[in-house]
């Protein structure tokens, strides 16, 4: 799974619908979108498909989006769950980049997740990966 991240100007009215319209004109699928905004920059987490062509059209349109790839876990949707998660990274020194709950079920939560360093995570994470 791979997600595009876009840094804008912040307070720029339009932005996604810029970028929706854009990638709508050339036949991409939005899956998922994020959108935040902290008064400096703005971000937007993107899924899309076909993923290449996603980038093409931001990159054509002048927008600042970076590729990255996302590993997904399943842990239980209890207090704690993440930290213990989480705390995994600590010794070894890996960054979490971004973070999203995606999906909560039967006492489960599916969570992706991008690093600095996607190989060790994934070796770390071994037993939850989706």
């Amino acid at each position: 799974m791979k997600q595009i991240t876009i840094i804008t100007p912040a307070d720029r009215p339009g932005t996604v619908a810029d970028i929706a319209e854009r990638l709508g004109a050339r036949g991409v699928n939005i899956l998922e979108m994020n959108a935040s905004d902290d008064h400096v920059h703005g971000v937007i987490f993107l899924e899309a498909e076909p993923y290449d062509e996603a980038l093409r059209v931001l990159a054509d349109a002048g927008y600042h989006a970076i590729s990255e790839d996302l590993i997904a876990i399943r842990i239980k949707d209890e207090p704690g769950a993440l930290a213990k998660v989480s705390a995994r990274f600590r010794e070894p020194q890996i960054n979490i980049h971004s973070m999203r709950f995606v999906r909560r079920d039967g006492g489960w939560a599916t969570v992706i997740l991008s690093t600095n360093d996607n190989a060790r995570a994934r070796t770390l994470l071994a037993d939850c990966l989706v």
